[in-house]
């Protein structure tokens, strides 16, 4: 055993040991949605079987049966105030209690499973997020032109060496999140997250697996992607010249 432990990677085993002493209910699993009828109740199962019990659902006012299926999942269902994505994770972090909270959508693309791997490094890190490098074929392959621009000029523009600025499944520390101020109001939230993340704290990311998703797709891969990359410019503008001369 002990020859065992002399040759382990030291810091696989402090990863190890750091999963065993976390308590799950110091985290809260935040799950925006709009629409997602065919998938939320098999994402919230899936969050119950890992042994999560915070649970919040943020709904941007669904017009199908997304509220009440999560309802009948016995999950907290609260209503978000303001537009597109933004709206629901500013009034998400509103209402969050505890320490620590991960952000995953209700369409099934993302695996309950690898919750655990954020657990350890988001009590080091400000925010985590969970790279989709397992499973890359099922995004479309527009969106993973796309993706790569966005990410080679966040990287560029904010001296990071992130690979997926855009997931949607990400951990942040709950303190630090309340300190955030936002600007956008859709899909380019996380590039906002991201950007307030690497130039006031630490960031890192995790591999995690990526599915097809169920339901419709909001997501519109052109306007979108041209939007975040603009997003991206004006954050970085305001962060490296205007920030700079307001410290």
């Amino acid at each position: 055993m002990d020859e065992y432990f002399n040759n382990m990677d030291l810091q696989q085993f402090d990863l190890i040991n750091s999963i065993s002493i976390i308590n799950k209910d110091n985290f809260t699993i935040v799950i925006p949605v709009l629409n997602e009828e065919k998938g939320i109740g098999k994402v919230i199962q899936d969050v119950k079987k890992e042994g999560y019990h915070n649970i919040l659902v943020v709904d941007g006012y669904s017009t199908d049966k997304t509220v009440s299926i999560a309802s009948k999942n016995g999950v907290k269902v609260i209503f978000q105030k303001g537009v597109g994505k933004t709206g629901a994770i500013k009034t998400a972090i509103q209402h969050v209690k505890t320490p620590y909270f991960i952000i995953m959508d209700g369409d099934c693309t993302y695996n309950s499973k690898d919750i655990i791997k954020f657990l350890p490094h988001i009590q080091k890190y400000d925010e985590v997020i969970g790279a989709r490098t397992i499973g890359r074929k099922n995004i479309p392959i527009l969106n993973r032109f796309g993706n790569w621009i966005i990410n080679q000029t966040f990287n560029l523009l904010f001296g990071t060496n992130l690979i997926d600025v855009c997931s949607g499944m990400y951990a942040l520390k709950t303190n630090f999140a309340k300190k955030m101020t936002f600007k956008t109001k859709g899909f380019d939230v996380e590039v906002e997250i991201a950007a307030q993340t690497a130039i006031n704290g630490r960031i890192t990311h995790v591999p995690i697996k990526y599915f097809k998703r169920v339901g419709k797709q909001k997501l519109r891969p052109l306007q979108d992607g041209i939007h975040i990359l603009r997003t991206i410019l004006k954050l970085a503008i305001f962060y490296n010249f205007v920030g700079s001369q307001t410290e």
